[in-house]
């Protein structure tokens, strides 16, 4: 596994720089309303886009939480059972391997990132990705982002459990497990990506 003690998530780089070289100009020219809005602001963005460092217990038979959020939806399907967890801003936007994944195929289906339009809209007109892979079972990850537009998966094999692998810092996410899985959580729960089971294979 890749170690990651980066206190930011560089998705929040190029934010969290603009805020603080603002806040300089409003200290340089004395602008003390302007600069105290301006801090509050670079703090707020550190939070929101905070990296903590998370390392995955060994648990061979665990499939982890990608993200953190709330469980939203628990669906029995046909073929296999459909959790959904809705991260919020404030949540840690840091996507995470939920097991170990030796080559994932990666699906993009480009769009808008819309957070205040109905449901029916965003599934239309929004972005979306995927993540499937095999491991003796067929296991897949969806993930629907909303207002962020700089969410994405960028590693897709040779991932160890509660390795980072994307980022998406509001949205929605479904996990696909097999039926012969054993539910960990319930509607309501909150999740922490690499930290919470969701179900035990």
């Amino acid at each position: 596994m890749n170690a990651n003690i980066q206190i930011i998530a560089k998705e929040g780089w190029f934010g969290a720089i603009v805020l603080g070289a603002l806040f300089l100009v409003c200290v340089f020219f004395e602008w003390e309303v302007l600069g105290v809005i301006f801090l509050l602001a670079f703090v707020l963005w550190l939070f929101m886009f905070r990296n903590p460092e998370r390392i995955a217990k060994n648990q061979p038979k665990a499939f982890l939480s990608p993200v953190d959020g709330i469980v939203r939806h628990i669906d029995i399907l046909e073929e296999n059972v459909c959790v959904q967890i809705y991260t919020r801003f404030f949540d840690v936007g840091v996507v995470r391997a939920p097991s170990d994944i030796l080559h994932a195929s990666l699906k993009k289906v480009g769009g808008l990132t819309l957070c205040f339009a109905d449901s029916d809209k965003k599934r239309m007109l929004n972005a979306s990705f995927s993540l499937a892979w095999k491991d003796k079972q067929d296991f897949r990850l969806e993930f629907f982002p909303e207002f962020f537009s700089n969410s994405r998966i960028y590693a897709d094999s040779n991932l160890a459990s509660g390795e980072r692998l994307g980022f998406m810092k509001k949205g929605l996410t479904k996990i696909y497990l097999p039926k012969s899985a054993e539910l960990k959580v319930s509607i309501g729960d909150k999740v922490s990506a690499c930290n919470s089971v969701i179900g035990e294979l």
